[in-house]
């Protein structure tokens, strides 16, 4: 079988999609080869192996699901979340893939609850690159603020109220959070390790 692609880059990030719990085993195969890699350029040996070693992954991760508790670390972090989210904080998974991205996407959801009149006080999330280095390291950096108040010294002050109670929930749950108190640092919740369900399972 002649390859053309870098074989260990790319298991890497199959593994990241699997591992991940957000994407049906079937989007997989093509999410590798119609946007990661560059489809004009794959040969069908490149296809052929995409196509095992996603079936690979996917197969190891439903093996290992059997055995994982009834409450993973994703269940248990969406358990924060929804508090967060009952306190008016929206709470959003794998928001964008960089933090502008996260941040667009925390003004739409803003936007949908009813700007002003929806009484949001702040807002907390991981992006994509968060979530990749997440599956790898059982550690996820939230980003969080304290909403859109003109005033500085107010909003700086609700943004260190906010990540105080994202820091109480999150250690309520029974993850080791790491923040300093300054809120120009993201906090670091360390999850042992990330498990999440696939949606097809």
């Amino acid at each position: 079988m002649a390859l053309t692609l870098d074989t260990e880059d790319t298991r890497q990030r199959i593994h990241d999609l699997v591992w991940s719990g957000f994407h049906h085993d079937a989007d997989v195969e093509w999410m590798i080869t119609d946007e990661y890699l560059d489809p004009d350029e794959l040969t069908s040996d490149d296809r052929a192996w995409v196509k095992a070693e996603t079936a690979r992954a996917c197969a190891a991760k439903h093996v290992a699901e059997a055995e994982w508790p009834a409450q993973t670390e994703y269940d248990r972090l969406e358990t924060a979340f929804a508090q967060l989210r009952e306190e008016k904080i929206i709470a959003l998974h794998r928001a964008g893939n960089t933090l502008a991205d996260g941040q667009d996407d925390v003004r739409d959801a803003w936007r949908a609850a009813g700007r002003d009149a929806s009484g949001i006080v702040g807002c907390c999330f991981y992006h994509a690159q968060d979530l990749e280095r997440a599956v790898r390291t059982g550690r996820l950096h939230l980003a969080f603020s304290g909403g859109l108040i003109p005033e500085i010294a107010r909003r700086e002050a609700n943004t260190i109220a906010v990540g105080q109670r994202i820091a109480a929930l999150l250690q309520g749950v029974g993850f080791v959070v790491h923040w300093s108190g300054n809120i120009d640092e993201r906090i670091e919740v360390d999850l042992g390790q990330w498990r999440k369900r696939g949606p097809s399972a």
